[in-house]
């Protein structure tokens, strides 16, 4: 995190490094120097673990290509370790089942992220629709317990019937879910009436389904832990103390309230922007460009209302607890935001006002949360094909130049 890097050079003596980039460059040449020509013969957890933090770290910097290619080293790791299926975990440890479940969540989480924006579709993905239909997704949730509890040969029961940080991993994979297809009772995505190829020829299919992901998008989260809920208490940004030094237990409660709001910010931010995807996909599904549309005002309606509740959790979530959850959440934000620009009513419009007001509020919050060393790319192509050549004509000279 930014914030934690500027700690770092204040410390005595301070970390050789003067920027994030120079740091995690020298981290990545250390552990490509420590990789022989055998490396990928033996595989394991760790080694997924190392291509998925990579793939994590590149993106927050904004390094688009590099992290790219990490996450392909991840997903084809995934892939080979069988995190997709909950039948190949005979001889793992406890400790290990679990690593692997939540491995295969941030896997899916970046299938989410290609089905919904991957406009190009020159990203590779770890999953598809046929394999999907084949996977246990409830026998893939992680057992509802802190690591703490996890040994090798057993999970202890908890202490207190307290809400677990795992448990808010498992709500965020439901609404992560949700977005594809609705969960059952039993707990596994049902299967649409309609594969992809048939709702991209059949706009009224397109839009049955569209609206029904949003319908279960938006109330997917009325039953969720207390210390999940938009409304539960914020931590405090600095802990005070009557007198004398924090105890060990009053650490570590504060670092767990922080890890809560933390988690908590990414939750609501992503069920809130998943929403806002869905909107955008039913505005082009509908493909009407009357501003007097019944539909298109209906569709502003909800817009809005995601935007609003959207400044809400910003606004009761403290920095502190925003700021872990990186590009990730500053690119949803800003993703919301710009839905707010495709306004259907008139400039002298009350909609149209609050639109604009909306967007002023989210570009300050935009401003103090995107602290990356670089411009990002996300959204555009960010590589260059050498073997692409361009004529350029200048005056009656034809000059030949990379593309």
């Amino acid at each position: 995190m930014p914030s934690r890097f500027d700690e770092y050079i204040k410390l005595d003596p301070p970390i050789p490094y003067t920027s994030r980039a120079e740091m995690i460059n020298r981290c990545y040449d250390m552990i490509m120097a420590l990789r022989g020509p055998t490396y990928f013969d033996e595989i394991n957890f760790h080694k997924f673990a190392i291509a998925y933090l990579l793939n994590i770290t590149f993106f927050q910097l904004g390094e688009q290509n590099r992290s790219r290619m990490a996450e392909c080293e991840g997903m084809q790791l995934g892939r080979l370790l069988n995190l997709h299926k909950s039948s190949e975990e005979d001889g793992l440890n406890c400790i290990e089942v679990q690593l692997r479940r939540k491995g295969f969540w941030l896997l899916f989480y970046g299938y989410v992220h290609s089905q919904l924006q991957n406009l190009r579709k020159e990203k590779l993905t770890f999953l598809d629709p046929v394999l999907m239909q084949t996977i246990d997704l409830q026998g893939l949730l992680p057992k509802e317990v802190d690591d703490e509890l996890i040994l090798d040969d057993i999970i202890l029961p908890a202490s207190a019937p307290e809400t677990s940080l795992t448990a808010g991993f498992i709500v965020h994979s439901k609404v992560f879910g949700a977005a594809l297809g609705p969960w059952t009772s039993i707990g596994n995505l049902h299967t649409p009436r309609t594969c992809q190829c048939q709702r991209a020829s059949n706009k009224a299919e397109s839009v049955t389904y569209l609206n029904e992901r949003l319908h279960e998008l938006k109330y997917i989260l009325d039953v969720i832990p207390g210390p999940l809920r938009q409304w539960a208490q914020a931590p405090a940004i600095t802990p005070s103390f009557d007198e004398g030094s924090p105890s060990a237990t009053d650490l570590h409660e504060d670092v767990v309230q922080l890890q809560f709001a933390t988690m908590r910010a990414n939750l609501h931010v992503t069920h809130l922007w998943l929403q806002s995807i869905v909107i955008d996909q039913l505005d082009a599904a509908e493909g009407t460009n009357d501003p007097d549309s019944l539909s298109r005002k209906a569709l502003w309606a909800q817009r809005e209302e995601v935007c609003r509740q959207l400044l809400h959790v910003l606004h009761t979530i403290p920095e502190s607890a925003l700021e872990p959850n990186g590009l990730h959440l500053t690119f949803k934000v800003r993703d919301v935001a710009v839905g707010m620009l495709a306004c259907p009513y008139g400039e002298e419009e009350m909609p149209s006002r609050r639109a604009a007001e909306y967007v002023r509020e989210l570009t300050a919050i935009l401003s103090r949360l995107d602290r990356s060393e670089r411009i990002n790319t996300a959204n555009s192509q960010s590589w260059v094909d050498t073997d692409r050549i361009k004529d350029i004509q200048v005056g009656d000279m034809t000059q030949f130049g990379d593309w």
